[in-house]
């Protein structure tokens, strides 16, 4: 079992870039983590203020890049993050990438995420496949962007079988209006939709509490795995 969440869980309570909101998904016994960086200071804080041994205890260790435009200082920054931290992934939004070539001149492990409904580029597969077309990569599986796209969770199904073994997560949330806490939603179809629960599951819900991280690690570990 590979299952933790993403420190913008805790977004509104603690920083993203934080030895405690490490230490809390440590402490819950998550064995993965996506480290998400809003901006390119949240970046710069991680090389210059965060150790390799600050992220100890988690198999699975995952970069998550600002989800803005991408641009050759951004990946000049996530290079000095990855030479330093090394990274089993470092997740991309697609929809504001224009040129794809920059990508190659750089040694980063690149999946690209696909994307919500509000998003133009990156929604469905004929989308996902022009881009893979452009960049060898990885490919994020986030349901919930699926769900506000299909709520019937067929496109979630096209996708997995179009990039299969290129899917190297799975971002899982609830949504409502946003991403939000599975354990409040009941929204057992989005977990249902997961087809290999060998890949590790990062859970991107927006919680209010240290408590409400607890109770929604508790109801998806249950769910998924019957524990």
């Amino acid at each position: 079992m590979l299952l933790g969440f993403s420190t913008v869980s805790l977004y509104k309570t603690h920083p993203t870039i934080s030895r405690e909101t490490f230490g809390i998904f440590r402490a819950m016994g998550c064995n993965v983590i996506q480290v998400m960086c809003l901006n390119e200071d949240d970046i710069l804080k991680l090389i210059n203020e965060i150790t390799v041994s600050d992220l100890a205890g988690f198999s699975y260790v995952v970069l998550h890049a600002p989800p803005t435009v991408v641009s050759i200082n951004t990946l000049e920054l996530l290079q000095r993050a990855q030479d330093s931290f090394h990274f089993q992934a470092i997740v991309i939004h697609p929809s504001e990438i224009e040129n794809w070539e920059i990508f190659s001149r750089f040694n980063l492990p690149i999946s690209i995420e696909n994307m919500d409904w509000k998003q133009e580029r990156g929604k469905y597969v004929d989308s996902m496949q022009a881009i893979f077309e452009k960049i060898d990569a990885g490919m994020v599986l986030d349901l919930n962007h699926c769900y506000t796209n299909d709520p019937s969770m067929r496109l979630a199904k096209e996708m997995t079988d179009e990039f299969g073994t290129r899917i190297s997560q799975i971002h899982l949330s609830g949504f409502e209006t946003d991403h939000d806490l599975l354990f409040k939603t009941k929204q057992t179809e989005i977990m249902d939709a997961i087809v290999d629960k060998n890949l590790p599951i990062i859970i991107e819900s927006i919680c209010e509490t240290v408590e409400d991280v607890k109770a929604e690690f508790k109801y998806v570990k249950k769910y998924l795995f019957k524990k």
